[in-house]
């Protein structure tokens, strides 16, 4: 039997490629598996910044290229990535959605309503142009805690320049996850989305379902495709056999 595609929706800042080791690593495992690019993490000239809307119809069209090709496709969501892939899915028949780390507002909330704090906050305020601009050595730590040097963690904090604001105002106004079998990774060290902020995105699940959902806990920070790439792909096969 053939082995589910497993589809990455990246987190915001994130320009092409930025998993392209780890989908390396589940090919080799016999899993296709691809990376989308986010139009928001673009500056398309010529073009107004890319909103939530446009980066869910990205999600959307290739979940159902591959569906109409009768695969099974497991969507992994990034952080940022949770709220397109929640507005994308609606009806489209995937397999799963695997949140890891990622934000799960209610309909009706914003990625900014969602993720409400004083990061989120000097993000918007770093808005030029329609963008908001990440410092990497700020974000170094934030991202890479885990990591074993700081120096790593600036080398992959470089690869996450700017990111559209606009993605970040509109709201949710559907949730595949009510619809989907969902499992989420808990990263418990995580910076960018704090422990209580992942509590309340697995309530809201559950809430949207009705039930509890499959949660995996691990005592990472927020970017293990970096971390613990290894023990991660062993987590997503896992899960393509539930």
């Amino acid at each position: 039997m053939a082995k589910p595609t497993f589809v990455l929706v990246p987190g915001s800042f994130c320009v092409a490629n930025i998993y392209a080791p780890f989908i390396a690593k589940l090919r080799a495992k016999g899993f296709p598996a691809l990376e989308i690019t986010l139009p928001s993490t673009q500056k398309r000239v010529g073009l107004e910044p890319a909103t939530m809307q446009e980066d869910a119809k990205q999600v959307r069209a290739i979940a159902e290229a591959l569906v109409s090709q009768g695969k099974e496709v497991v969507v992994v969501c990034h952080s940022y990535g949770g709220m397109p892939t929640a507005e994308a899915l609606v009806g489209v028949g995937v397999k799963r959605i695997v949140y890891l780390a990622a934000i799960a507002p209610k309909v009706g909330e914003t990625m900014a309503d969602a993720m409400a704090g004083p990061m989120i906050q000097g993000m918007l305020r770093s808005t030029v142009n329609g963008y908001m601009h990440a410092d990497p050595v700020q974000l170094a730590y934030a991202c890479g805690n885990d990591l074993d040097s700081w120096e790593d963690a600036y080398e992959f904090a470089k690869q996450l320049p700017h990111h559209s604001t606009a993605s970040f105002q509109e709201k949710l106004t559907q949730a595949a996850y009510a619809e989907v079998p969902v499992s989420y990774i808990f990263t418990e060290k995580d910076l960018i989305v704090s422990p209580e902020q992942q509590e309340n995105f697995v309530k809201n699940i559950e809430e949207a379902k009705g039930e509890k959902i499959d949660v995996i806990r691990k005592p990472w920070g927020h970017c293990p495709n970096w971390s613990f790439p290894e023990e991660l792909l062993e987590i997503f096969a896992a899960v393509a056999e539930k």
